[in-house]
C-alpha cells in the first residue's frame, strides 16, 4: 500500500505537461490581508476589524502551505492555542492553558456543530472531523465564548468551516507519501448546475507507521489508520433562503502502550517468609477503534419583516472501543435555532439549543482491577437560550455589546452567562475593544461515574520498594459543582498599510471549582501490614506487599490565568509573505494550607508553556514555484510523568518545517515536505489521566501530488 502511494506521486510528477499556461501570482494565494470575514463571534457576517474579541482566521491556502497532514498541526500557527503532539494521532490541544490529552475549556465546532465529547468534555482529534481539503477556513476565538455557544466555550472557540459545494464542482486526488511509514489519499467528486443545486462527495484515508518510545527508542504502539468519507449538499431557494445537508462518516484505529500492568516477584523476608514485593509496572498493548456517523441538515430564510433565521438539526452516532478495557456506543441529537433583526442603532441577535447525549457503557472483567463504572447507561441532556445585542452608540466609531446565555443541564441544573463587549474605532484602520465574560463547564461523564487508576507513589521501607496505588474515584453527584471563569480581555488591532496589519491582546480571567482529587481511604494489601482490610484492594493486588489509596474528584482549587497574545501579518513585497504570532501565558493558582491541594495547585501553574511563538513564511519564488518556511517554538513546562507521581520536565523546542512545490500548471502541482527539521528528537507531552508511553518526535519527509481535474 506504502509502495503503491508512492509510485502514483512519481508517476505524476514526471508525467505532468509541464508546457501548460501558469497561474498567476494572485492564483498563489497571497490575498489582500485586510478583506477577512469572521461569523464564529457572533453568529454573522463580519470584517476581522469589527469584531470586540481575540480573533484569528486560518484561510484554507494558510492550510495547504503549512504542509500539515493532520488539523492540530494546522492549529499551532495561532496565538493562544497549545498543541503538543502525543503519538502518531493524540494530540493535546488547548485554548490559554489548561492542556491535557482530555483538555476540557476549549470548544471545537464543525460548521457551527459541537464535537466535544460528553465523556471527557473533549476532542478526539484523532477522528478526523474534515479533510483538510474540504476546509474553507478555520475560525478561532480566545476567550470565553458561552454566551453565543454555550458550555465548554470556556477559553475559546473554533468552528471549522467547511466549503460551500459549489466551490467544490469538479475532481480532485491529492496523494502524499513519506518516512516513517507515512501515507494520504483523498479523492473528490463534485457537481454544480444552473438552478442552484451543487453537491460533494470527498472521502480520505490516512496511515502513519509506529513511532518510537522516546525513553528507550524502541517502537511504540502507535500505528494508526483512518478513513473519513463526507458528503454535502446546497441549494439556494432564493428570496434569502437556502438548504445544506451534510453526511460524514470517520474511522479510526490507533494503537497504545498503557503503564497500568504492574509486576510482582516473591521473595522471602525475614519475619514475613515469602512476599510478593513490587517488581516495577509494565505496558500492555492496546487497539483503540472509534467510529462516528453524522446527518446535518441546516435551513435559512429572510422574514418579510426582515428577520434573518436559521434552524440546524444534527444526528450523530459514535462509539469507542478500546480492547478489553472500555466501550462506549453513543448516540447525540442536538437543535440549535437563531434570529436576528436589526433596527434603529440595534442589531439583536436571538436564539436555543438543545442537545441529548445517550450512552451505553461496558468494561470487561478483565479490566475492572483499573478501571469501573458506577452507571452503564446515562442520557445527558443541554439546553440554553441566549440573547444578544450590538447596540452602535456613534455610527462607525463606538458600539456596545450585551449578552446573556441560560443554560440547563442535567448533570449541573441551571446557569447564568453574560458578557459585554466595548468597541471603539476611532479611524478606519484602528480598533480598540474591551470584553467582560463569564463561562461555565459542565462535569463531564467520566467525572461523576468512572474510576480509574491514575498513579502510583513508590516509598522505599527497608530496602523494599513499597508501592501505593492510587485510584481516581468520580466525584458526588450532589455536591460535584460546574467549573467557572469571568474575566476581562482588552485589545487593540491596527491596519497599518493594505499590506500590513496586527493585533495585540491581553487577558485576566479567574477560575473558581477548578477540579482537583481529596485524598480518601488508604488500605494495606497484605495481612503483614498496618491498615489490612480484606477485601478492601482490587484482586490484582490482594496479598502484596502493597498499598491502596483512592481519590475523589472534587471542586478544590481556584486561581489566576493572565496573559498576551501577539499577532502581524505582512506582505512585505507581492510574492513575499510572513505571518508572525506569539503567545505569552501566566497561571497563579490559589495558596492552600492543606498540603496535597497546595501540591496540585503548584504543580497546575507548572504544566502550562509560558511562551508559545510562530513565525510562517510563504514565497512565490515565481509562477510556479513556491518555498513556504515555518519556525515554530514553545516554553518548556512539567507534567506527572504517569504512572508514576514523580513530575518531569518537557523541554521547550524550536522546530523548522519547510514546504517547496512546483506547479505544472493550475490543476497539478507537487511538493516536498519537511518536518520538525531541527533537532534529532523531542517528545511534547507526558502523560496525565492515561498512563501511556511517551513517544518521540522526529524530522520527517512527505512528497506531495495535488490533481484537480
Amino acid at each position: 500500500m506504502k509502495s503503491a502511494i508512492f509510485l502514483s506521486a512519481l508517476a505524476a510528477f514526471w508525467t505532468a505537461n509541464s508546457q501548460a499556461a501558469p497561474p498567476s501570482i494572485e492564483d498563489l494565494g497571497l490575498e489582500d490581508l485586510v478583506k477577512t470575514d469572521i461569523t464564529s463571534v457572533s453568529r454573522k457576517s463580519q470584517s476581522l476589524a469589527d469584531v470586540a474579541a481575540a480573533a484569528f482566521v486560518i484561510s484554507s491556502e494558510d492550510i495547504r502551505r503549512s504542509g500539515a497532514q493532520a488539523l492540530p498541526d494546522v492549529l499551532r500557527m495561532a496565538p493562544g492555542i497549545e498543541v503538543a503532539q502525543i503519538d502518531s494521532g493524540r494530540y493535546a490541544v488547548s485554548a490559554r492553558g489548561f492542556n491535557g490529552r482530555f483538555a476540557n475549556k476549549l470548544l471545537v465546532l464543525v460548521d457551527g456543530r459541537s464535537i466535544y465529547h460528553p465523556l471527557f468534555s473533549g476532542v478526539m482529534w484523532e477522528l478526523d472531523p474534515a479533510p483538510l481539503d474540504d476546509i474553507e477556513r478555520i475560525e478561532i476565538i480566545r476567550g470565553a465564548g458561552a454566551v453565543m455557544w454555550g458550555a465548554n466555550a470556556v477559553n475559546g472557540v473554533i468552528n471549522i468551516i467547511t466549503r460551500h459545494s459549489r466551490s467544490q464542482a469538479g475532481g480532485a486526488i491529492n496523494v502524499g507519501a513519506g518516512t516513517q511509514g507515512a501515507g494520504n489519499v483523498y479523492a473528490r467528486l463534485g457537481r454544480a448546475d444552473q438552478s442552484g443545486s451543487s453537491w460533494k462527495l470527498s472521502a480520505q484515508g490516512r496511515h502513519k507507521e509506529p513511532s518510537k518510545q522516546y525513553a528507550n527508542r524502541q517502537d511504540s504502539d502507535d500505528r494508526l489508520s483512518n478513513a473519513v468519507v463526507d458528503f454535502r449538499f446546497d441549494r439556494d431557494l432564493n428570496a434569502g433562503r437556502d438548504l445544506s445537508v451534510w453526511a460524514n462518516a470517520s474511522l479510526s484505529t490507533l494503537d497504545d502502550l498503557w503503564m497500568i500492568n504492574p509486576q510482582f516477584r516473591t521473595v522471602t523476608i525475614p519475619g514475613l517468609g515469602p512476599t510478593a514485593v513490587f517488581a516495577g509496572i509494565t505496558p500492555i498493548r492496546l487497539r483503540q477503534t472509534t467510529e462516528s456517523q453524522s446527518l446535518v441538515g441546516r435551513y435559512r430564510w429572510l422574514s418579510d419583516s426582515g428577520v434573518e433565521s436559521s434552524v440546524q438539526l444534527s444526528a450523530n452516532r459514535s462509539s469507542i472501543d478500546i480492547d478489553h478495557v472500555i466501550k462506549e456506543e453513543r448516540t447525540t441529537f442536538d437543535v440549535d435555532y437563531q434570529s436576528r433583526y436589526s433596527f434603529a442603532a440595534h442589531d439583536l441577535l436571538w436564539g436555543f439549543s438543545h442537545r441529548s447525549s445517550s450512552d451505553d457503557i461496558t468494561v470487561p472483567g478483565t479490566a475492572t482491577d483499573y478501571l469501573g463504572i458506577d452507571r452503564t447507561a446515562y442520557t445527558q441532556r443541554n439546553s440554553g437560550i441566549f440573547l444578544h445585542d450590538d447596540w452602535t452608540l456613534l455610527p462607525e466609531t463606538l458600539k456596545l455589546g450585551l449578552g446573556i446565555r441560560w443554560d440547563h443541564a442535567s448533570r449541573n441544573g441551571s446557569y447564568i452567562s453574560p458578557n459585554a463587549t466595548l468597541l471603539w474605532t476611532p479611524s478606519r484602520s484602528d480598533s480598540i475593544w474591551f470584553k467582560y465574560a463569564e463561562a461555565p463547564r459542565t462535569m463531564a461523564r467520566a467525572e461523576q461515574d468512572i474510576s480509574v487508576f491514575s498513579s502510583v507513589n513508590v516509598t522505599n521501607s527497608g530496602g523494599l520498594s513499597i508501592p501505593t496505588f492510587i485510584f481516581a474515584l468520580p466525584g458526588s453527584r450532589a455536591g460535584l459543582r460546574a467549573e467557572r471563569t469571568q474575566g476581562v480581555e482588552i485589545g487593540y488591532r491596527k491596519q497599518f498599510s493594505p499590506a500590513l496589519s496586527g493585533d495585540i491582546s491581553l487577558y485576566r480571567y479567574r477560575y473558581t471549582d477548578l477540579r482537583g482529587g481529596s485524598l480518601g481511604s488508604l488500605y494495606s494489601c497484605s495481612p503483614a501490614f498496618p491498615g489490612y482490610v480484606a477485601g478492601a484492594c482490587p484482586a490484582a493486588l490482594q496479598g502484596k506487599a502493597a498499598y491502596y489509596a483512592t481519590s475523589q474528584v472534587a471542586n478544590e482549587l481556584a486561581g489566576w490565568s493572565n496573559g498576551a497574545e501577539l499577532s502581524i501579518d505582512w506582505l512585505a513585497t507581492p510574492d513575499w509573505r510572513l505571518q508572525l504570532s506569539y503567545s505569552w501565558s501566566q497561571l497563579d493558582m490559589n495558596e492552600y494550607s492543606n498540603t496535597a491541594q497546595q501540591n496540585m495547585a503548584r504543580f497546575q501553574e507548572k504544566s502550562t508553556p509560558r511562551h508559545y511563538g510562530s513565525l510562517r513564511s510563504q514565497w512565490n519564488i515565481d509562477t510556479r514555484q513556491q518555498l513556504d518556511l515555518w519556525l515554530r517554538t514553545s516554553g518548556g513546562f512539567e507534567r506527572y510523568n504517569a504512572p508514576y507521581t514523580t513530575s518531569i520536565r518537557v523541554p521547550g523546542y524550536v522546530t523548522i518545517d519547510l514546504r517547496y512545490a512546483y506547479r505544472f500548471d493550475r490543476n497539478l502541482e507537487v511538493a516536498l515536505i519537511g518536518r520538525n527539521l531541527i533537532g534529532a528528537r523531542r517528545f511534547e507531552y507526558i502523560s496525565d489521566y492515561i498512563s501511556s508511553v511517551a513517544t518521540e518526535l522526529a524530522p520527517s519527509l512527505m512528497l506531495t501530488t495535488r490533481w484537480a481535474f
